[in-house]
């Protein structure tokens, strides 16, 4: 059984007397100055912190849900399972992501299991195509998947994501069973592309990409996880599930959830305001405009500096 509880000076120095002088000139504001200071020293932490934990498929860039999340819990209490998918869709709706309504079709996978590599192997040899597509751009490889099952980690995730055109939502890159795109056209309009492609304006080919998360499979190793915070644990999977978050990333040296099972770090109890700035710079406009590790770092940054 999964163990799993629920968290629930002033110095005054005397001086001698200062003598008397004049009204002191009224000093110039510089609060602008010292948010703008307080605000790069964020984003000079930030960017390698994004570099460091986002591990997007190979030949891909981050992706991101965009459509409804739809959790699913097996093997838990049925009262775990409430708080786990109700919590999800908290985060989710956190960063502007719906959720899908009662009887969907699970998108966000995640299993307790006695023995977390076992499960995972199970998985992979019976439900391949669940972890494999044979698209470019979709997973993380084999050496990747390979970890996946044989690594000792309480919680393991494999993320399948999908370029698609961002005006037409079609996939840019051939599906098994595809027939091969019709090349003989000029395809000079999003509809052109037939059922897969990329849109081309006028005579150049337009980088409409958009990279979409597809599914996440979640082990959670109940031996190894045991005795973990419900409320911890919950919100470590919530951030796995909404970011291709790196297995080995080193975040030691930050405040986030992530350190939940570093046994060199200070575990935090729920998500941080580190690991909502994340989110935040991840699912924000400007970040879905862009592919650099630098935008969702302003974006961090312009978090964390807000003013209360």
């Amino acid at each position: 059984m999964l163990a799993i509880t629920l968290a629930l000076g002033l110095a005054v120095t005397l001086q001698d007397p200062v003598p008397a002088q004049d009204p002191p000139v009224a000093a110039t504001p510089v609060e602008d100055i010292v948010v703008e200071g307080q605000r790069q020293a964020a984003r000079e932490r930030a960017v390698p912190y994004v570099r460091e934990v986002l591990a997007p498929a190979m030949g891909s860039e981050v992706a991101r849900w965009q459509t409804p999340l739809c959790a699913e819990v097996l093997n838990a209490d049925p009262r775990v399972t409430e708080y786990m998918v109700r919590r999800l869709a908290e985060v989710g709706a956190g960063v502007g992501l719906q959720t899908g309504p009662r009887g969907c079709q699970p998108n966000v996978l995640i299993i307790m299991a006695d023995d977390g590599p076992a499960m995972a192997r199970e998985m992979v040899s019976t439900r391949r195509e669940a972890f494999v597509t044979g698209a470019s751009g979709t997973d993380r490889g084999p050496r990747q998947l390979e970890a996946f099952q044989t690594r000792a980690d309480p919680v393991r995730w494999w993320h399948l994501s999908l370029p698609v055109d961002s005006f037409t939502g079609r996939p840019t890159v051939r599906l098994p069973g595809q027939p091969a795109a019709n090349v003989d056209i000029d395809i000079l309009h999003p509809s052109n592309t037939g059922s897969y492609g990329r849109s081309v304006v006028g005579s150049l080919q337009a980088n409409t990409d958009r990279y979409d998360l597809q599914q996440v499979v979640i082990i959670v190793d109940v031996a190894a996880a045991g005795g973990t915070d419900l409320v911890a644990l919950t919100d470590y999977v919530a951030l796995v599930a909404l970011s291709q978050i790196d297995p080995e990333a080193e975040t030691a040296g930050y405040s986030t959830i992530l350190n939940l099972f570093d046994p060199a770090a200070a575990p935090a109890p729920f998500l941080t305001d580190w690991d909502w700035a994340f989110l935040a710079g991840l699912y924000g406009d400007e970040a879905l405009s862009s592919r650099g590790a630098g935008t969702i770092a302003d974006v961090m940054a312009r978090e964390l500096t807000r003013p209360e």
